[in-house]
């Protein structure tokens, strides 16, 4: 739709033959004053929805602003509740399970939720995750060798390892 001239040239050609030339002419339910006022209709109709999609528009970026608004604050007001709760296990509880619903994490640098979560251990966390993947044989014959070990008695460097390493060639 043609927002500036929602009304074809075509139909608009159209009216101007019958205000002239077919002026006198009638047809059942058509005349040229007919079509005027239904061309008045379209473009009365067009302003609303201009109106209307600018109202839309605006009350969409209203909705934006407010979501974000409220996601800032809602992340600000977390992490406030956890520094409370870190001396009241209850309340902490909930803070978890809110976290959890809202897909953030507890910070790791607290130590009492680490000690909590350890069963009260002081000693440090398990390390998480996947272990190392070993290098399979075709990587370690590229792999870099390791710098010789030091002898703690003397401080001199202990010599290295010879291997001998041959390659045969393909076939």
């Amino acid at each position: 739709m043609d927002v500036a001239d929602p009304v074809s040239p075509s139909i608009k050609a159209l009216v101007e033959l019958f205000k002239n030339e077919l002026a006198a002419v009638t047809f059942p339910g058509v005349d040229g004053a007919m079509l005027e006022q239904l061309i008045g209709d379209v473009q009365r109709n067009t302003h609303a929805v201009v109106q209307a999609e600018a109202a839309v528009e605006a009350a969409r970026a209203a909705l934006r602003d407010s979501e974000e608004a409220l996601a800032v604050k809602s992340q600000k007001a977390l992490a406030y509740a956890r520094v409370y709760a870190e001396d009241r296990p209850e309340i902490a509880a909930k803070v978890d399970v809110v976290s959890r619903i809202a897909g953030t994490s507890a910070p790791t640098n607290s130590a009492s939720l680490v000690r909590e979560r350890d069963g009260g251990s002081d000693a440090p966390p398990k390390r998480r995750g996947r272990p190392k993947a070993k290098p399979a044989a075709s990587d370690a014959m590229e792999a870099t060798p390791v710098p010789p070990a030091v002898d703690a008695a003397d401080m001199t460097p202990a010599a290295p390892a010879v291997e001998d390493v041959s390659v045969e060639p393909a076939s």
